[in-house]
């Protein structure tokens, strides 16, 4: 009887871990591609950008702890980076915004809890790092442009 108990367990752990593989990877790889387009949408700043979705920060979330399921919050973040080009783009409209976004070359979106912060970018090195309150509105061009502003 415990043998017949543990094997269906066992299987039934199985089928539970691959139960959402490809529905996540297609879910990821839309947001990667949602990274990748917004980095096509800078193009008056006179080079090329990397923008990078940060999985590590999303994975490492406590979803638990907030009672959300992590799976259900991809789509979002696909909306929330659908700006994040445009929003860059327009500070090169200003000479002195463009001249100091030469410096960055990676852009890299991080996924947060911290709902005192809408989105906040942080420069370090050739790095900039906008991290977004992931769980308010979806976010506007303006939201990046007002904090890349900020740290510029």
């Amino acid at each position: 009887m415990h043998r017949l108990t543990l094997i269906v367990l066992v299987t039934a752990g199985s089928l539970t871990a691959h139960a959402g593989g490809v529905a996540e990877k297609k879910q990821r790889a839309a947001v990667d591609e949602a990274a990748a387009k917004a980095a096509a949408d800078i193009k008056d700043c006179g080079k090329r950008f990397a923008v990078v979705f940060d999985w590590k920060a999303y994975d490492g979330l406590d979803w638990a702890k907030m009672g959300r399921n992590k799976d259900e919050y991809m789509p979002s973040e696909v909306s929330n980076l659908a700006e994040l080009g445009k929003g860059i783009d327009r500070l090169c409209s200003d000479k002195d915004y463009r001249a100091a976004l030469a410096k960055i070359g990676t852009i890299v979106y991080r996924s947060t809890n911290d709902e005192s912060i809408r989105v906040k970018a942080t420069i370090t090195g050739s790095t900039m790092r906008l991290d977004n309150y992931s769980f308010g509105s979806t976010r506007s061009a303006d939201d990046y442009e007002t904090a890349a502003k900020a740290a510029l």
